[in-house]
């Protein structure tokens, strides 16, 4: 029994234990011979399950039989106690083996955490779609009262209250969609150290004149691909975050540095695949993370601030921009006290692109026909407006099924298609399609408050311009002149 991996104790007619195997005993962490015998090796609240179970068995049970119980000797563990019948001759009655399961139960709320934050991630996609229809609506509105005021008239201010407070709205959806990982990114290559460089007169201003940053470089020019403001909000997010666990007062430390595909498995987290790796390290002199909590910090709306004073979205926005980057964040004690956030993103072996000297683009007019497709009647009507009052000319359909009739005529003259993507029936998807198969050549926008991935890489594919909901007037009239000055 001693050369077997596995604990073993054997028991007789009466359910007493009369062997144990080196293995038993050290699982256990007992001797099961003495006090309350068999049963002591559970915690006292498991023990009428381990009870029951001995019983049926003793009592000509012909199956064996698992039951998942807490050690005495280590109450935050769980292992399978099988228990199986002996042959009559054997010399006893019953056989115990338990099993440390603890990996397959890491295993397993990894598996429902995945579960849970998929559900609601697709909540989080729902409620985007209505509301950045809602918000388009609204700051549509506003940016054309704000055309027909001037500032230090009456209702400007109001107005232009209104406009702050709806974008202060459209951050948290794009909070939301970071989260659900649902959101349109803009990868392209970046040098990590220089986003941070760029980053730190905005970091000192948000931690305040009480946290002293430092910034160290491991790793000189470190590349990876990635969207370059999500990247700035992750860094932001974890900077807010630990300002906040030192309440206002301490040392901030951000880190970067180049982790070897051959050195990725002494870091210890066997889910990073072994590539080359960017880590960021963001860590802090605070009061730490409870162990109570450190598996739900990443949970959306999960804060530990009075209410009122945070949205429980810091956190699970870096996750979700994180992980649609195809990175993974781990927070960890640091050694010296406080926490440790890393971030883990795969290397770029391409360095980036010298930036180029920004110039302020100049629209040239629009004289162009424009067919609108919207199934939200609010959206739909502030967009006409807008094109209208711009040189536009506009034909509005309130589906895509009106649309298509439109498209297949041979006499209907348009030169542009702007539709929305997640439409009732045929979605804008599905239209671009079936309107590139009668004009292949036909310029087009489409806009949503959100697509799911299949949809948005379907549009990558397509070249279409897509404009993401809600938008200024100013965003839409770029889009259309992009997808115009593209078909030229």
């Amino acid at each position: 029994m001693n050369m077997l991996p596995l604990g073993l104790a054997l028991l007789d007619r009466e359910g007493q234990c009369i062997r144990t195997n080196a293995v038993f005993d050290e699982t256990v962490g007992g001797d099961c011979s003495k006090g309350d015998g068999i049963l002591a090796l559970a915690v006292e609240d498991d023990r009428a399950q381990l009870s029951r179970a001995i019983v049926r068995l003793l009592d000509g049970a012909t199956e064996g039989e698992d039951v998942r119980l807490r050690l005495a000797a280590r109450p935050d563990e769980i292992v399978v106690v099988t228990i199986a019948p002996a042959p009559t001759n054997w010399g006893f009655a019953a056989l115990i083996a338990v099993r440390d399961i603890r990996e397959q139960v890491r295993l397993e709320r990894q598996v429902a955490q995945a579960t849970k934050m998929q559900a609601v991630g697709q909540l989080a996609g729902g409620i985007a779609h209505d509301f950045n229809n809602i918000l388009t609506a609204i700051l549509g509105l506003c940016d054309q009262l704000l055309a027909r005021h001037a500032a230090g008239s009456p209702d400007f201010e109001d107005i232009e209250q209104i406009r702050q407070n709806g974008n202060r709205a459209a951050n948290l959806v794009r909070q939301l969609l970071a989260f659900a990982r649902q959101q349109t990114l803009r990868p392209q290559i970046l040098d990590v150290a220089a986003v941070i460089a760029g980053l730190q007169p905005l970091l000192r201003r948000l931690v305040g004149p009480d946290v002293e940053l430092v910034v160290l470089n491991h790793g000189g020019s470190v590349a990876v691909r990635a969207d370059p403001g999500q990247l700035e909000q992750v860094l932001v997010n974890l900077s807010v975050n630990a300002r906040d666990a030192m309440a206002g007062r301490g040392r901030l430390t951000i880190e970067t540095r180049e982790i070897a595909a051959a050195d990725v498995a002494a870091l210890g987290r066997r889910i990073i695949p072994a590539i080359d790796l960017v880590a960021i390290e963001v860590s802090d002199t605070g009061s730490g993370i409870a162990p109570e909590l450190a598996a739900k910090i990443f949970e959306p709306f999960f804060t530990t601030k009075p209410v009122g004073q945070g949205t429980g979205l810091g956190l699970s926005t870096v996750y979700g921009i994180v992980k649609q980057t195809d990175g993974f964040v781990f927070a960890e004690p640091c050694p010296a006290g406080g926490t440790c956030f890393v971030v883990y993103l795969p290397a770029s072996a391409s360095l980036p692109a010298r930036p180029l000297a920004r110039v302020q683009a100049v629209r040239p007019p629009l004289s162009a026909t424009v067919l609108l497709v919207e199934d939200d009647r609010a959206v739909r009507l502030v967009v006409e407006r807008a094109l209208r009052r711009h040189g536009l000319g506009v034909v509005a359909v309130a589906d895509a099924m009106s649309a298509l009739e439109i498209i297949e005529r041979d006499d209907a003259v348009f030169d542009l298609l702007v539709s929305d993507v997640v439409m009732p029936g045929m979605d804008g998807v599905d239209l671009l399609h079936r309107a590139r198969a009668h004009r292949p050549v036909l310029p087009i926008v489409l806009m949503s408050g959100y697509a799911d991935p299949p949809q948005r890489r379907a549009l990558d594919r397509a070249g279409v311009v897509f404009l993401p909901k809600p938008f200024a007037v100013d965003d839409l009239l770029d889009a259309v002149h992009a997808a115009l000055r593209v078909a030229a």
